[in-house]
């Protein structure tokens, strides 16, 4: 039987508790170069990449974790502000130019090498639509986004407007472009907005994440994050109620807000995530704390809160813990209105009746949130 801090691991919270695997650092803990090495990826592509670095003085490829899909990333270079992902199709161009800034070419001559090695065959031409994916730690550019390389591409070729977005996505709001068009280095920009990674002001994130508040505990609800590198609590608004949320999450399309009392589990969690740790390791470590009383088991009739940013779940969800509750304990039906609910119809249900993970789901029906408002 599972417990009922499983449940929130596997149910309610188990994207923020995923981790990918994780390799082993010089104290035998999870390398703490992984977890952000592969942030820039979509969540499905991270436990699986490959994690690499280049030694300085000579360029030699040295791997942090061997993975098994088809990216490949690097830890932030400090100098340029750079976390980057692409294709492994892109790893013997990146090898080479490595090499050859160690021997100290410059972006030149190593664009040059590289073009004649393609062109004798000493190195493949990566497909086209081939993708990278880069993190900026920095306010000036564009923090999160994709790149596809079409070479040759054209506006005409491939319906896409060349006017840049750069400030449009600067604001959260941009759309894909093209650049280079027409030449070899053609390649789609595809900013990722309304992400962690946008430049949205303190106020926008807090305006966000108590969204899926009741309107009268939204003004004084503790509004946080977490530091991706480190897993350090970030307190954007400190409230003086009893719940606190967390601005929209990329990776599970999600904003969520919790009772104050279950921070402490929280806090554990994300700093192991930045750990690399993986999802059991998580729950192991939250199983012993609990044991220890450092974090609490959440009581009867506790909720959480929900706002789904997609269209295959219920967009404004409340979630009501109640640990052994039955059908004819409570009266409440274990007939799933999911369905019902995405049309805007559904009813309270009782999810795992009789076990100590058993909780209420209530959707909230026909309200601007959840007919499909998403934030910008």
């Amino acid at each position: 039987m599972r417990s009922l801090v499983s449940l929130f691991t596997a149910v309610l919270v188990s994207a923020l508790l995923a981790a990918p695997a994780a390799a082993q650092g010089p104290g035998g803990g999870a390398d703490p170069r992984i977890a952000p090495a592969v942030r820039p990826l979509p969540i499905n592509l991270r436990a699986d990449a490959t994690v690499i670095t280049y030694d300085e003085n000579t360029g030699e490829r040295i791997v942090i974790r061997e993975g098994s899909n088809i990216v490949e990333c690097q830890p932030e270079n400090e100098a340029s502000g750079f976390t980057r992902c692409y294709n492994k199709a892109l790893a013997p161009r990146n090898d080479m130019a490595a090499k050859l800034r160690a021997e100290g070419k410059s972006g030149e001559e190593v664009q040059a090498a590289i073009a004649a090695a393609v062109a004798a065959g000493d190195i493949p031409e990566p497909p086209t639509g081939t993708m990278t994916y880069r993190l900026y730690n920095r306010d000036d550019r564009i923090r999160y986004l994709w790149v596809m390389r079409v070479p040759g591409a054209t506006s005409e070729s491939i319906g896409i407007s060349t006017e840049s977005q750069r400030n449009n996505a600067l604001a959260g709001k941009g759309f894909p472009w093209l650049m280079a068009e027409g030449t070899p280095a053609a390649h789609v920009m595809m900013p990722i907005n309304n992400t962690l990674y946008s430049n949205k002001t303190t106020e926008q994130k807090i305006a966000e994440a108590v969204l899926p508040l009741p309107a009268d505990l939204q003004a004084d609800a503790t509004v946080f994050t977490y530091d991706p590198d480190s897993g350090e609590r970030i307190t954007l608004r400190q409230g003086s109620n009893q719940v606190e949320c967390t601005p929209p999450d990329p990776a599970t399309e999600q904003t969520m807000c919790y009772n104050r009392r279950g921070a402490a589990g929280r806090d554990i969690s994300a700093k192991m995530r930045a750990e690399g740790r993986s999802g059991q390791e998580v729950q192991a470590a939250m199983a012993a704390a609990r044991e220890r009383g450092e974090v609490p088991a959440p009581q009867f009739g506790e909720m959480m809160y929900f706002l789904r940013h997609n269209d295959r779940q219920i967009k404004l969800l409340w979630v009501m813990v109640t640990p052994g509750a039955t059908p004819e304990s409570i009266g409440v039906s274990t007939e799933s209105q999911r369905n019902n609910a995405l049309a805007g119809e559904g009813r309270p249900w009782l999810m795992r009746p009789g076990t100590p993970g058993a909780h209420i789901m209530i959707p909230i029906n026909n309200t601007p949130l959840s007919s499909g408002y998403t934030p910008e």
